[in-house]
């Protein structure tokens, strides 16, 4: 009879656990639809597919709250990544080290060939930019703004494209150091120092803002740029 009340008590547990986790289960996907639905009326510009990125990537975080909770998505500091985003490119970059940071700051953005291989284009789409913000925080904690202002950046394309250096990027003409190959043969520039605006801690939420910043920086090298790459076209 002891045996027969412990095996019936056994299975009471055992149901009561798993209707529990049927709770939770339930619990965290009327989380997780809702969480899209508030987001700003933003579902209806997307399709079903962004949707479900847009979850995939929610479930791959175990604690949804941290998720959500991120410093980064908090207003003085979305208002220091996106106050020029109507007038400008803006860019994020991650990094580990806050010296790193810190000498972007003060020497420019140093990239190898290809200026989009680290540098991320971001607007004020906000599922979008939790969706890259997920993909690389594990990068470092460290998020440096980059931005150039469009008529900079329109003025340089445009000329690009007037001589015939569809292969070469705007990123690559402004810089005022010349570009050097490293062991690995690779073409490094160095973006303008000016157009790093800052660089935000996203777990602290501290801001920290470049005094040479300058989304419109225009320099007489930059035209010396455009015209040695020219010159190595004509010949």
């Amino acid at each position: 009879m002891t045996t027969e009340i412990l095996i019936v008590g056994f299975i009471a547990v055992l149901l009561g656990y798993i209707i529990f986790l049927h709770i939770q289960l339930a619990r965290k996907n009327i989380f997780i639809e809702s969480t899209v639905k508030r987001l700003s009326g933003i579902e209806k510009s997307w399709s079903a597919e962004d949707m479900m990125k847009f979850l995939q990537e929610i479930r791959k975080v175990s604690h949804y709250s941290a998720f959500f909770t991120d410093k980064l998505f908090e207003d003085k500091q979305m208002g220091f990544l996106l106050e020029n985003a109507k007038e400008s490119r803006v860019y994020i970059h991650y990094t580990k080290n806050e010296d790193d940071a810190k000498n972007i700051i003060r020497e420019g953005f140093r990239f190898a060939d290809s200026f989009y291989k680290t540098a991320i284009p971001v607007s004020d789409d906000k599922l979008d930019l939790l969706m890259k913000h997920n993909s690389r925080k594990s990068f470092g904690d460290y998020v440096v703004v980059i931005c150039l202002s469009d008529k900079i950046f329109d003025h340089y394309s445009s000329e690009l494209e007037r001589h015939g250096l569809k292969s070469y990027s705007v990123e690559n003409i402004l810089t005022e150091t010349n570009p050097l190959k490293n062991e690995n043969d690779d073409i490094i520039y160095l973006l303008s120092n000016r157009y790093i605006k800052g660089y935000i801690n996203h777990q602290s939420g501290e801001i920290t803002r470049n005094p040479d910043y300058n989304a419109s920086y225009d320099s007489v090298k930059f035209e010396k740029n455009l015209e040695l790459l020219k010159s190595r076209v004509l010949n």
